[in-house]
Formats: structure tokens, C-alpha cells, sequence
């Protein structure tokens, strides 16, 4: 570590109250049956990650089915996820749990073809380069290819999606300090290598201080991102980590983002997104510590319950309302819970649920809530739970509904990911003892809560 970074770190340790709060002992019957469940559901939804059936080339199907054919593409969000989580499975260091020389085999090999697509060194470019402007990366990758490549339909795989690299980026981050906190250097050096060519100047209009979503083989097109809680602060947080906005330009775009407060059942949330859906608010605090901060206090939190509030209220047997794909062969589909700023209904199919939502709440204060809801949407539906593969992508809870108690076809990588990820983070703080060991993400953390204080225990070694 260089004397710079070893000064801040230290710096940010004090400054983040660095206290482990993670991994309780349970101490009761239901404690330990819930720890079992904990450790049931973590091994379960790794075999399915790491499994053959959902895997091709060392990277990850989008989505998979035992019924249904396609899924075989994946896009920068789940490629970075998909890397992180090998090294996520390794920490915990349990009877499953990968060995390190097949995880830094597995690793190494997602970030080689990485760094093959953004510089051109694959030669195959059969529907033309890989990378956008050798920087950045495309929507959708044909991972069956061998090699694999971007895929073939213009408007579809050819967008240039800023938030996608920015959870690729970020998962890089966290890859790289623990590489490094672990003596790993190859590992370090080859998502070093991706990061320091990635640019999320290409998306960003310094007029309006805003990110675009990005279009077509346009970094500058489509619409902008506009909403604080609508996942797309992890773009100018990482952007701000990276060194590549000043600390006016990050605070001037994040003041620029709406974040219009909203009410549900005397439930008030301080910064509602535009359609409620619950990743929305809680996925980028897998990576930023907003659990201990004004936005976790007066939006994730409240949030969390207007979610669990609005699903009793309706009925249904379960909770999580979140972007997933339907029931049986239904395609995506965008479902929310209020409050929301957009003046239609939240939910596009009333009362289909998905695990990842609960999944994701396992990291703020309303974890056992979540956990129990994991519970009863196992035992509550035979569909809903396999072993080896763990939770389908959603089910339907509305009791009434023709289709009630129906599951999806599907299992989709981002959700596995999603609610893998939230398991290891609440148990340990993987994530986030790795990611704020660099010193841009705790500067920007510093700049983005001010006085805000986070409890995990920093990696300076």
C-alpha cells in the first residue's frame, strides 16, 4: 500500500467509527433454526451460481429455467456480480464454500475476458467491437460463443448502459482491495487494469449535472437519470470514487437528482423512486454503507416498511415487490410499493413477489422481518423453494388470484445475486469491509453523508 492510501484509510477509520456489528451468535431454538435457514439459503443459492447448468465460458446465464430454453447472455451488472460473489462464497469460508485456487481461477477468468472485450485484443468481433470506445461496456453479451461477443441486434445489445458498468465497476473495486488486503496481486492488477480505462464522463452532461441511462451506440442518449433513489446514485458515487468528478461536480449532481418525499399508511419516505420498486432503494447499499446514514434512516428503513405495510394491507402472503420477471413464462415486469412519484399504479402484476427484495432487506435494521418473510415464502409454496438451486424468481401471493401460489419458469442471475449478496453482507459486512477500503470510495462517502457515521470493520492491512 502506498503511504497516501495507508493515511487516508487510517483517516477513514476513525472518521467511520470502524466497530464490527455482524454475526451474532444465536442464542435461542429460534435463533439457531434461523441461522440454519441463513446457512441453507446461502448454500443453496451458490450451488445454483456456480452450477454448470447456469454457467457457460466462466461467465453467468441472465436467466435460466428447467423448462424453458434462451438465457444464455448476461450484461456488465451481472458479470461483475457474478465475479464478486465467487470471492463473497470464499470468505465465508464454509464446508461448501469454493477453495481459493477455483475461485481465483474463476475470477481470473471473467476479468481476462473483460479486459479482451473493452481493448480489442479478441480479434473475434463478428458484430463489431465489444467495448464502446475500448472504455466501456455494451447491454448484452452472448456468453454461449466461444469466445464470447456482443450480441448480434443493434438495439437491443448495443446500448451503452451507464448504470450497468457502474455496478460493474463497483464490483471491481471491491475485487481489487481485496486482492490487494489479501496478497493476491494478479487478481488486483487485472481489475485494476478494467477500471482505469473505464470513463463515466461518457454519460454524464455537464449542464444539467446528470448522468444519461444511455442509448443506442451513444453514451449521450436516451433520458437522463433523474431520481436520487432510483438506483442511479451508485453511478455518481463510483464516478466520484474513480477520481473523475471534483467534489463540486459530485455534489452539485447529486443535488441535481429529484427526491420528492411521498407517504403510505403514515409511513413517510424522504426521497421516494419513481416506481417503488424495492431494489431500487436498496441495492446500491450493498456497496454504499447507507445503513448508518440519513438516507438509510429517512428512506431505505421507511421504505422497507411501507413495502411490508402495503403487502399486509393488500392481503397478500408475502412481501417484496421488486422489478422481476412474472409468474410461469411472463417476461419482466416492473412492480413497486408506494409511496412513488410516478402517477401510475406500482405494481404492473398485482401481488407477484420476488425473494430478492426480502433478500436485500436482510442488510438494514428490519433484517429479521426479512428473513421471516424468506421463511413463510418457502414454506408458504411448494414452487418457490428447490433445493440446490434455492429461491425461483417470483411467485404469486395475492390470495383470490386465479393464479395464486404459481412460481416463475425462471431463475434469474441478478436476483440470486442480489439476495447472495445480502446474506453475506448482513452476516459479515464482506462487501463493504473491502469497497470503502479504497480510499475514493471513502472520500466520496465522506462527501456524499458528510458527518454520517458507518460500523464495519475496515481492512487497512
Amino acid at each position: 500500500m502506498n503511504t497516501f492510501k495507508g493515511v487516508l484509510m487510517l483517516i477513514g477509520a476513525l472518521l467511520l467509527s470502524c466497530t464490527a456489528t455482524m454475526g451474532t451468535v444465536p442464542t435461542s431454538t429460534a435463533g439457531v433454526a434461523a441461522s440454519n435457514f441463513r446457512d441453507d439459503l446461502a448454500r443453496d443459492t451458490w450451488t445454483y451460481l456456480r452450477s454448470p447448468q447456469t454457467t457457460v465460458n466462466h461467465l453467468p446465464y441472465s436467466w435460466w429455467s428447467p423448462t424453458l430454453s434462451g438465457g444464455d447472455y448476461a450484461n456488465p451488472a451481472e458479470i461483475g456480480l457474478y465475479a464478486l460473489s465467487w470471492i463473497a462464497a470464499y470468505d465465508l469460508k464454509r464446508p461448501w464454500s469454493p477453495s481459493w485456487s477455483e475461485t481465483e481461477a474463476r475470477v481470473g477468468a471473467v476479468l481476462d475476458q473483460l479486459r479482451k472485450w473493452q481493448t480489442g485484443a479478441q480479434a473475434y468481433q463478428p458484430h463489431g467491437p465489444n467495448a464502446y470506445r475500448n472504455r466501456v461496456f455494451y447491454q448484452w453479451y452472448w456468453i454461449g460463443w466461444n469466445p464470447p461477443v456482443v450480441g448480434a441486434n443493434v438495439d437491443d445489445n448495443h446500448l451503452v448502459p451507464s448504470v450497468d458498468n457502474a455496478w460493474l465497476a463497483a464490483a471491481l473495486i471491491t475485487i481489487r482491495e481485496y486482492a490487494e488486503a489479501h496478497r493476491r496481486p494478479s487478481l488486483a492488477q487485472k481489475a485494476d487494469a478494467i477500471l482505469a480505462d473505464m470513463d463515466f464522463t461518457l454519460w454524464y452532461n455537464s449542464t444539467t449535472r446528470r448522468f444519461f441511462w444511455g442509448a443506442v451506440e451513444n453514451s449521450m442518449g436516451g433520458t437522463e437519470a433523474d431520481f436520487y433513489s432510483n438506483e442511479n446514485r451508485i453511478i455518481n458515487f463510483v464516478a466520484r470514487a474513480l477520481g473523475q468528478m471534483s467534489p463540486d461536480e459530485f455534489r452539485l449532481s447529486l443535488e441535481a437528482l429529484q427526491g420528492p418525499s411521498g407517504s403510505y399508511g403514515g409511513i413517510t419516505v424522504a426521497r421516494v423512486a419513481w416506481d417503488g420498486s424495492y431494489f431500487t432503494y436498496a441495492a446500491p447499499a450493498l456497496f454504499i454503507r447507507e445503513t448508518g446514514t440519513g438516507y438509510g434512516r429517512d428512506t431505505l428503513l421507511p421504505a422497507t416498511r411501507a413495502q411490508i405495510a402495503y403487502a399486509r394491507n393488500q392481503g397478500y402472503a408475502v412481501w417484496g415487490l421488486s422489478d422481476c420477471f412474472d409468474i410461469g413464462t411472463g417476461g419482466y415486469v416492473q412492480q413497486g410499493a408506494p409511496p412513488v412519484a410516478s402517477p401510475d399504479s406500482p405494481e404492473r402484476r398485482p401481488g407477484v413477489v420476488t425473494p430478492h427484495a426480502a433478500g436485500l432487506a436482510l442488510i438494514t435494521p428490519l433484517a429479521a422481518d426479512a428473513l421471516n418473510n424468506l421463511q413463510k415464502l418457502k414454506d408458504t409454496f411448494s414452487c418457490a423453494y428447490e433445493p440446490n438451486r434455492g429461491f425461483r424468481e417470483s411467485v404469486m401471493a395475492r390470495p383470490g388470484d386465479a393464479e395464486y401460489g404459481r412460481c416463475s419458469d425462471r431463475y434469474s442471475v441478478l436476483a440470486q445475486m442480489w439476495l447472495f449478496l445480502g446474506l453475506v453482507n448482513s452476516e459479515n459486512g464482506f462487501i463493504w469491509r473491502y469497497f470503502y477500503r479504497d480510499p475514493g470510495v471513502l472520500q466520496a462517502h465522506i462527501e456524499m453523508y458528510g458527518g454520517s457515521r458507518v460500523y464495519l470493520p475496515l481492512v487497512i492491512r
